[in-house]
């Protein structure tokens, strides 16, 4: 049992969880408690929603191990599980399952939301993580905006299934108060954007970080392509580039006298970036990959938690 867990990463499953009930209950609810209008998928329908991007998520961790036994005995041999601690055909037997259970959830979660086709996007998102795992992961780039794109879909999808029966039962309210929703999937997509940049330089730095697996099994990726110089002004970039976003946003912030917000992502994001890029830059060997990894993995939490400060900022005064 314990190693089932570990193949399928409890603790990222937690934080995908995690994100999806923040972004529901600390960001969408009290945006729409602004408006006066309130959720109107039902707690059980949410947290079968949940349940469906986990379980699809879980099944991709389980099919990338499947796939990745040869790499991961050369980058990391001591987290190997396929072979060791779960059998192949047990974890080919669950990936089935999970992804086929999930990918209905996802259908059902959105038959209840009043758009059913928003099931494809469960659908969709389990056969990317396959062809990943497959071959997107060897392929130049593709791969890391595969991922990246499925870790930004991860907080959207609470807005995707919320929104459609909004409408519906708001329908004439919004009409006669001229009141527009964008608003709230504005905010979210901001916080989905910022999963997407994080997740892309994480995805940078494991590739540096796996060099001698990746070129073992033919992987063409950015720092086997391009190098190492060359794959640390990319994490640069990016990282300066996210830096500069959040900047607009803590502006616009700081106009409006949001303190708190500014205070926060100044200390809980901006210099942890900051700090992220000169272990970047310093790195020389596997294990300072892996640091810098951890590192960034902790800063793309504390974007999470930012939704805290604004259920705080939008309670009643």
């Amino acid at each position: 049992m314990i190693s089932f867990l570990r193949l399928i990463r409890l603790p990222n499953l937690l934080i995908i969880a995690g994100t999806q009930y923040l972004m529901r209950y600390c960001v969408v609810q009290p945006l729409l408690a602004t408006a006066g209008l309130e959720l109107q998928l039902s707690h059980f329908d949410f947290f079968l929603l949940c349940l469906s991007t986990v379980m699809i998520a879980a099944a991709g961790y389980v099919i990338n191990d499947y796939f990745d036994t040869k790499t991961d005995i050369i980058n990391r041999p001591e987290s190997v599980v396929i072979d060791k601690g779960v059998k192949r055909r047990v974890a080919m037997g669950a990936h089935s399952v999970i992804n086929f259970a999930g990918v209905v959830l996802g259908f059902y979660a959105g038959y209840k939301a009043g758009l059913y086709k928003l099931g494809v996007i469960h659908f969709v998102s389990a056969g990317l993580l396959w062809f990943y795992s497959t071959d997107f992961k060897r392929q130049l780039i593709v791969g890391n905006i595969v991922v990246s794109v499925l870790t930004a879909l991860v907080p959207m999808l609470v807005v995707l299934y919320d929104m459609p029966r909004i409408n519906v039962h708001y329908y004439l309210e919004l009409v006669q108060s001229g009141i527009n929703l964008n608003f709230i999937t504005r905010f979210v997509a901001a916080f989905a954007l910022f999963a997407f940049l994080t997740s892309l330089i994480r995805e940078i730095i494991k590739d540096m970080e796996d060099m001698e697996g990746d070129a073992a099994i033919g992987c063409k990726t950015i720092p086997l392509s391009f190098g190492i110089r060359t794959s640390k002004t990319i994490v640069i970039l990016l990282v300066l580039s996210t830096c500069v976003l959040l900047g607009l946003i803590q502006l616009k912030q700081y106009e409006a006298g949001d303190l708190l917000s500014f205070a926060y992502l100044s200390a809980g994001v901006q210099v942890p970036m900051l700090i992220l890029a000169g272990l970047v830059l310093r790195a020389s060997a596997p294990k300072h990959y892996h640091n810098a990894s951890v590192f960034i993995k902790v800063i793309m939490l504390t974007g999470v938690l930012y939704s805290f400060i604004v259920y705080y900022s939008l309670l009643p005064k």
